[in-house]
């Protein structure tokens, strides 16, 4: 094992000399989104506990219903909570359409939300989960009015910010595809996780188990890659604007020392979206529901309903 972390650090630093980051511009942009078009037909993977107020759980990028292990328990016990896999991650299909920008899989959440009649349902966002829980809430005040009662941004992308070294690595023309067939996925995993936590001794090999299993076939290691490629809209900004019509009770929380996604976007998005509260979560990296369930929990179920 240290012969292959020793590979993987030493693909890494030939990666950021050798390639360069680039981004799929050719999304369309989000005036053309939110004309209600419809969302091509992928049944997402869900699964669902508890009985009440709908609550619908969004991971982030490279993450699966897994990520919500220890939070969705207690949710449940006065909720229904659903968490759904993101097309090309965990059980959901991974077609390979290039059809993987925050755009696209907000426009299959909403979907999902009206296909199953939800009311009353508060989406929670994690990351790139937080980008389309935002996008999805702004769809769905266009297209179905009155069924968002709430939504949760948990160290949520909202604007334009340095990429992480694993997304750009990602997004790096050949090599991006070539690194995620050379290096073994739990490998990468762990690399990406230990990022992820503020205490690196404390990543799970649970969760490196679970998420590995995402790069160890050709569709998942192809719809990863497209994601990389296309987590950033070209129109980040203009969509930016957009935010002073959310209209829903929004709760934000944050890792204090999230090194992926900057407490300042948590900050900026508490500014742009009306009535919106920042909680901050101590002792926590990007993934509190990973480092910190109980704490992150404590904070959910009074704004959910769920205690």
């Amino acid at each position: 094992m240290p012969g292959l972390v020793r590979a993987a650090s030493v693909a890494a630093a030939l990666a950021l000399f050798s390639g360069c980051a680039v981004l799929d511009q050719r999304t369309a942009p989000w005036q053309d989104y939110a004309a209600t078009r419809p969302a091509p037909e992928v049944a997402l993977y869900a699964e669902e506990l508890g009985q009440g107020k709908a609550v619908l759980l969004i991971h982030g990028f490279g993450n699966s219903t897994y990520v919500w292990r220890h939070v969705a328990p207690e949710l449940a016990r006065n909720c229904r909570v659903i968490a759904v896999d993101l097309k090309g991650f965990g059980n959901s299909p991974k077609p390979a359409d290039g059809h993987y920008a925050v755009y696209d899989q907000a426009l299959l959440i909403r979907d999902f939300v009206i296909a199953r009649d939800l009311r009353d349902v508060t989406l929670v966002g994690h990351s790139f989960g937080g980008g389309v829980a935002l996008v999805a809430t702004l769809m769905l005040q266009q297209a179905a009015p009155g069924r968002q009662a709430r939504l949760v941004l948990i160290d949520s992308m909202g604007y334009l910010q340095p990429l992480p070294m694993f997304v750009r690595l990602l997004a790096t023309p050949l090599l991006g595809p070539a690194l995620t067939r050379a290096i073994p996925p739990e490998t990468q995993t762990r690399a990406v996780l230990r990022e992820v936590f503020f205490d690196q001794s404390a990543v799970p090999e649970d969760a490196v188990r679970v998420y590995a299993e995402g790069l160890k076939s050709a569709e998942g290691r192809c719809a990863t890659v497209q994601t990389a490629r296309q987590i950033l809209p070209p129109d980040m900004e203009d969509l930016a604007q957009q935010y002073s019509r959310i209209d829903v009770p929004t709760l934000i929380v944050w890792g204090r020392h999230d090194g992926i996604v900057p407490l300042g976007i948590g900050e900026r998005l508490q500014a742009a979206i009306p009535g919106a509260r920042l909680e901050i979560i101590e002792d926590s990296g990007h993934a509190p529901q990973e480092e910190r369930p109980q704490r992150l929990t404590a904070l959910l179920q009074p704004f959910l309903g769920c205690h």
